[in-house]
C-alpha cells in the first residue's frame, strides 16, 4: 500500500455544524489545501452529512460557514401558521418544514447525483491510489428484506448511502442531505421512510472504519450490485488493515450537560414522565459514546484523532454569557452562532500543531 486511507468523519449537531465547518476552514487556510486534497473518504451524519456532501460536491469551506451564519434562521423558520397547523409546536407535527432547507440545498447541489460527483473524482479506474468516496448515514423506518421471491418488512435499521456502491449512484445529493438530517420532531420524515442518521450513528467514524476494513465479497445471488469504483469490483469494503487508516473525527461541540443529576434520580423508580425529559439526549449521546469507545479502542493515537470542543472550556470563559445554557440544535441567534465560531477558532488555535501534524502525515 502506497499511502494510508484518510477519513474525515463529522458528527451531527444542527446549527452547531458551524463548529466543524469553521475548524475545516482553519485547516484549509493554514495548509493551503482543500479538504478534498487532504481526505479520501468523507462520512457525516445529519448536519455533518450536509457538510460532507458539500465538500464532496466541491463547495468551499467558506460557503459552508456562511450557510450556518446566514441561513440558519431561514432553515429553522417556525411560522405561527405552522404552529397552529401542527397543534401548537411539536405536539402534532414537526417543528419546522423542510421546504426552506430543500430550496437552499437545491441551490447548492442542483440535480447532481451521488454517481455524478463520485465519477467526477474517480475518472482513472486503473489508478492504484485511493479514490474519493462519500458515506451518508440515515435511518430507515420501514426497511424490507428479500425472503424467497418476496420483499417483506423487517426491523428498523441504519442505512449508509455509499458512493462505492452502484445501487446508490442515481440518488440525488439533495435527497441524501434531507434523509440524513430529518431529525425527529425537528423536520418531517423524508421520502416517507427516512429520519436523521443520528438516531444510530451520530458519531459516524465507526461506520467508516467498519467499511474500510471489511474484506467480505458480494455473493452471486444476493441481489447486490458490486461497486463501480475499484477494478476488483466484488468487495463490500476496502479490505484494509487498521494500520492503513488515518481518521479525523470532528464533533459539533457539547455543553457537557448530558447527564442526570443525582438529585433528579431520587429513588430511581422512573416512568414515562421522568424519562421523557432525558431520553432524546440520552439516545444521541449514548451512540456517540459507543462509537467513540469502539474507534478509540481499535485505532491508535497515530491513526485516530478526535476533535471535540466543549462550551465549558476555560479558554472561552469570556464567552460564558453565550454558553450559560445548553445550545439547541436549532439555535439561530447570531451572537450565539458567532460565539460558536469563536469557540471553534480558539479550539483550533490551541490544538493547531497537533491537528496539522495529523492531517499532513503520510
Amino acid at each position: 500500500m502506497n499511502k494510508p486511507l484518510r477519513i474525515l468523519s463529522i458528527d451531527g449537531g444542527g446549527t452547531r455544524g458551524l463548529i466543524p465547518a469553521t475548524i475545516l476552514q482553519c485547516i484549509e487556510l493554514d495548509t493551503g489545501k482543500k479538504p478534498l486534497d487532504l481526505f479520501d473518504l468523507f462520512i457525516g451524519t445529519s448536519t455533518g452529512g450536509i457538510i460532507s456532501i458539500g465538500l464532496f460536491a466541491g463547495l468551499q469551506t467558506g460557503q459552508l460557514v456562511d450557510l450556518y451564519l446566514n441561513k440558519a434562521e431561514e432553515i429553522f423558520d417556525d411560522s405561527w401558521f405552522d404552529d397552529v397547523r401542527d397543534g401548537f409546536g411539536k405536539k402534532l407535527g414537526a417543528d419546522y418544514s423542510n421546504t426552506n432547507l430543500k430550496k437552499i440545498l437545491k441551490d447548492l447541489f442542483a440535480d447532481k447525483t451521488l454517481g455524478d460527483v463520485h465519477n467526477q473524482h474517480n475518472t482513472d479506474l486503473a489508478s492504484s491510489d485511493f479514490r474519493k468516496m462519500l458515506m451518508i448515514p440515515s435511518f430507515d423506518l420501514n426497511p424490507t428484506v428479500k425472503v424467497g421471491d418476496e420483499m417483506k418488512p423487517t426491523n428498523f435499521r441504519a442505512t449508509v448511502f455509499n458512493s462505492f456502491l452502484q445501487r446508490y449512484k442515481d440518488d440525488k445529493l439533495v435527497d441524501l442531505a434531507l434523509r440524513t438530517s430529518a431529525g425527529p420532531t425537528y423536520f418531517p420524515i423524508y421520502d416517507r421512510k427516512y429520519i436523521d442518521g443520528g438516531v444510530a450513528l451520530n458519531h459516524p467514524a465507526m461506520a467508516a472504519v467498519a467499511f474500510a476494513i471489511n474484506d467480505n465479497v458480494f455473493g452471486t445471488d444476493d441481489g447486490e450490485t458490486p461497486d463501480y469504483c475499484y477494478p476488483d469490483g466484488l468487495k463490500k469494503g476496502l479490505g484494509l488493515k487498521l494500520s492503513d487508516l488515518r481518521v479525523l473525527s470532528i464533533s459539533c461541540g457539547t455543553s457537557n450537560k448530558n447527564f442526570v443529576p443525582p438529585s433528579d434520580i431520587k429513588t430511581g423508580d422512573w416512568g414515562e414522565i421522568q424519562w421523557v425529559k432525558y431520553l432524546p439526549d440520552l439516545l444521541t449521546e449514548s451512540n456517540v459514546q459507543v462509537s467513540e469507545y469502539y474507534v478509540s479502542q481499535v485505532l491508535s493515537k497515530n491513526t485516530y484523532k478526535r476533535l471535540a470542543p466543549t462550551f465549558d472550556d476555560p479558554d472561552i470563559k469570556d464567552l460564558k454569557p453565550i454558553f450559560n445554557k445548553i445550545i439547541g440544535l436549532d439555535e439561530v441567534k447570531k451572537p450565539v452562532l458567532e460565539g460558536m465560531q469563536e469557540c471553534a477558532r480558539r479550539y483550533y488555535t490551541k490544538h493547531k500543531d497537533a491537528i496539522l501534524a495529523f492531517v499532513n502525515q503520510e
